[in-house]
């Protein structure tokens, strides 16, 4: 008995099977069974049967194998770090490094970036291919001392490293010590009142030396020095021995000290041995501002500035005798803040003064030995 027909795929599937004369002419629910397992099995053979599409090809891969396709360049150092050793504080390190191109298209470095202590002296921005270039950087050792490594940061084209770190190292030794350090600090030094600091340098390997010379770049300072003897010397230390004295004058004028002391030796480790010098040369009356100027202002208008003297002198009084300003427009006040230490000078232009450039001179008259008479500018326009 056939029970049903199936199409699936373009394929007919004829089902027949045997009815038991005792059921009714109706689907016994055997063969009702049957028939769906049946049909169940075709439909998944069928669709197992039915061929797959082809994946389509990704546009990031046909992008990356058409950039593969593309001539590119390629960097290539072989010694990427360049170790110097042992080398004496003071000398300057140079470092060329090779850089070679095994790409198929230009190289362009469009960037040589050291970090600080080092600087690039020069390279070569466009490398042919198969062509060698070279890259050269400079290190100034007299900052350091000890084990020292300076990177230089290289920028290229090249797609497969953008970015190359090279790398200056250096064990740095100062030959000449200078004791208790290569720095000298006057932190109150007063005008008027001569300072002076006293160094050591020391040979740092035992061997002996000899100052040539010592001179400052610039500033006051009378410099002097003289080899230690045997009983002024830093005991269980080997070598020479030279004590170096730092003077700042009494005449010195008042400013900031910031300079450098350039000792040469007989040393051929270190010829030269820097010293830094900081600090400032702080007048005994001191006058805050140093001029007053009013800018332009209203000819009916009352106005003010206040100057502030303050005396730097430890252990003495200072007294303001007289104060004038040489301008009848402009009225000065003194107001004590700290009895012989401190004072404010009110300075006044009066209204309805005439329109006009005003010019004058505050004079200031003290019992300092020093600065008995402090002048100061005044200036103003009025509208």
């Amino acid at each position: 008995m056939t029970f049903g027909a199936l199409r699936r795929g373009g394929v007919r599937y004829h089902l027949r099977g045997t009815r038991n004369q005792s059921q009714t002419r109706g689907d016994h629910p055997m063969n009702r069974t049957i028939l769906n397992s049946l049909a169940a099995v075709l439909v998944a053979t069928a669709a197992f049967a039915q061929p797959k599409a082809a994946p389509a090809t990704k546009p990031a891969a046909a992008a990356a194998a058409k950039a593969a396709e593309t001539p590119q360049p390629a960097i290539d150092i072989v010694n990427k770090i360049q170790d110097f050793g042992t080398v004496p504080k003071g000398e300057k390190i140079k470092a060329t490094f090779q850089v070679r191109n095994t790409g198929k298209a230009p190289l362009e470095i469009s960037q040589v970036r050291p970090t600080c202590g080092c600087t690039v002296a020069s390279f070569d921005r466009t490398i042919a291919p198969g062509a060698t270039g070279t890259i050269t950087a400079d290190v100034d050792t007299a900052g350091f001392t000890g084990p020292i490594s300076k990177a230089v940061l290289v920028f290229s084209n090249d797609p497969t490293a953008p970015q190359v770190n090279l790398v200056i190292k250096a064990d740095v030794r100062a030959f000449i010590e200078v004791l208790p350090r290569p720095l000298v600090i006057f932190t109150n030094v007063l005008q008027g009142e001569a300072a002076t600091q006293k160094l050591v340098l020391a040979s740092a390997d035992g061997s002996n030396f000899k100052i040539e010379s010592a001179a400052a770049s610039s500033g006051p300072y009378q410099l002097s020095y003289r080899e230690l003897p045997a009983k002024e010397r830093i005991p269980d230390r080997k070598g020479s021995q030279w004590e170096l004295t730092v003077t700042v004058p009494a005449n010195a004028p008042e400013g900031m000290l910031n300079q450098k002391i350039v000792v040469k030796t007989t040393s051929p480790k270190a010829p030269e041995v820097t010293i830094n010098v900081t600090g400032a040369v702080r007048p005994v009356v001191q006058v805050i501002p140093g001029t007053i100027d009013f800018g332009t202002v209203a000819g009916d208008a009352l106005i003010g500035h206040n100057v502030l003297i303050i005396n730097n002198r430890q252990g003495a009084q200072l007294q303001l005798s007289d104060v004038k300003v040489d301008n009848p427009n402009f009225t000065a006040e003194v107001l004590p803040l700290q009895a012989g230490q401190r004072y404010q000078v009110a300075v006044s232009m009066k209204a309805g003064v005439s329109k006009g450039a005003q010019k004058a001179t505050l004079t200031i008259t003290t019992n300092d030995p020093l600065r008995k008479s402090i002048e100061i500018p005044i200036s103003a326009v009025v509208q």
